[in-house]
């Protein structure tokens, strides 16, 4: 018995020295430095920068320079080249339009469009609707993942509290377990008293070591999320909630209703979830305006500048330039066009209720996380209330086992009552801890 309270003293003491302990904002602050998710969302976000600015060139001319050789074969040559005879006078005369054997051509083509069924400048749009996105994308992703961090944060803190009252249960049962063996040695207990603490004293143990467990994965997940290997949470006082949890098990139910439509038309302003869908409408409408935009007309201007066109290869040829506006105007296209504005329309009108339909359902969410959290801040009203009773239970039940007044199993229920009260308590703590982050994750905040 001894060694074993020396290895749960010995346990709690290296879990102190071996790590430095960091809060949630530290912690939330390493995850956004670290995290490989948010860092591929952040190279997602500067792709859409330069896929924004890519769109923006379509408004502005493009100038290329375009260099030929063209070499022909020796007939054609000839043929090209051979005088011209007069039949029957004997008259020759040279080639009216001679060509080279070999010519080299170089020339500048300058295009400007000007009107393309506003295909630019809803493509610009498109793709500014797209960065913002991205960036909605990138916000979202440091919200799940300050979220997942103050989830893990407290899931840890809840089962280090758990192990402290779990280690406090099994010290208890091994001191009871002696006491009982020496009542039993002098004849003053008896045999069941002794096999029903050994009983608790080992399912106390079985509790301590499951409880060990998951405090090793869930520390190796936060620090996965955090990108760090020596650190581990720093403990909080839960009484610092009191006083508003105290006020939130207060409210009526019209301050209630009141407080919540003000909670929900924060989420509505400030959610990336709602701003998302809203963008998905948007980019959806600027896709069916560029499918109706197929049936007006184009309009482009190209001006073409050649500085050389002869045998040799020296920019010192011949100069001539010409100037095009070209207009073109879709008359029949097989129906193509029309059935991808009736595709647009269609998908435009799908994305629509998709959108209503998943906006319904994240408000309906965020306002049963409001009225989880009156319902969390209540329940640990009653468990404080509970925990209370469960001492003085305990308290009265000690002092009547000392007296021989009550029985061993009394005395066993009295002691997990206590266990099982201080254990409610504590999970209620963190259950309305973790409830008012939730909250913050539909505003879009993830301060403490």
């Amino acid at each position: 018995m001894k060694k074993l309270v020396l290895l749960i003293v010995v346990s709690l003491l290296l879990t102190v020295l071996c790590a430095t302990e960091i809060g949630l904002e530290e912690s939330i602050k390493l995850a956004q430095e670290n995290n490989k998710e948010i860092q591929a969302a952040g190279y997602s976000l500067r792709s859409a920068n330069w896929g924004k600015f890519d769109a923006f060139s379509n408004f502005l001319p493009r100038a290329y320079f375009n260099s030929a050789i063209v070499r022909i074969d020796d007939d054609s040559f000839e043929m090209a080249n051979a005088p011209i005879q007069i039949p029957g006078l004997g008259l020759e005369f040279p080639a009216m339009f001679p060509i080279y054997r070999t010519t080299y051509s170089n020339n500048i083509t300058i295009q400007q469009p000007i009107f393309n069924g506003g295909k630019v400048i809803l493509g610009y749009q498109l793709a500014s609707l797209a960065k913002q996105q991205v960036e909605i994308a990138l916000e979202n992703k440091e919200l799940d993942t300050s979220y997942a961090v103050a989830s893990t944060y407290f899931g840890y803190l809840k089962l280090k509290d758990i192990q402290e009252l779990t280690q406090k249960s099994l010290l208890s049962s091994i001191s009871h377990l002696g006491k009982v063996e020496k009542n039993y040695e002098v004849g003053t207990a008896k045999n069941s008293d002794v096999l029903q603490w050994k009983v608790k004293l080992n399912n106390d143990k079985t509790s301590n070591y499951k409880v060990e467990s998951g405090l090793t994965e869930l520390l190796s997940f936060w620090r996965s999320l955090i990108g760090v290997e020596d650190k581990i949470p720093a403990k909080i006082k839960l009484e610092k909630y009191n006083i508003e949890i105290d006020n939130y098990a207060a409210l009526n139910e019209n301050k209630i209703n009141e407080l919540k439509q003000e909670f929900l038309k924060k989420v509505e302003i400030n959610s990336p979830t709602l701003s998302s869908i809203d963008l998905a409408n948007k980019m959806m409408k600027k896709s069916y305006c560029m499918a109706k935009g197929n049936f007006l007309p184009s309009v482009n201007l190209q001006f073409d500048y050649q500085f050389e066109s002869d045998d040799e290869f020296d920019f010192s040829g011949d100069d001539n330039w010409n100037l095009v506006a070209a207009v073109s105007m879709p008359l029949f296209t097989g129906g193509s066009n029309f059935s991808k504005v009736k595709q647009a329309k269609y998908d435009l009108m799908k994305t629509k209720k998709q959108t209503e339909y998943a906006k319904e359902n994240y408000l309906t969410a965020a306002e049963n996380v409001y009225n989880k959290l009156i319902t969390n801040a209540r329940i640990v009203q009653d468990r404080k209330l509970a925990l209370e009773l469960a001492e003085e239970n305990h308290k009265i039940i000690n002092q009547l086992y000392e007296q021989g007044m009550v029985t061993n199993s009394e005395l066993l229920d009295a002691e997990t009552m206590l266990f099982g009260s201080e254990m409610n308590l504590i999970s209620s703590y963190y259950d309305y801890i973790l409830t008012k982050f939730e909250m913050k994750k539909y505003k879009g905040e993830m301060e403490e």
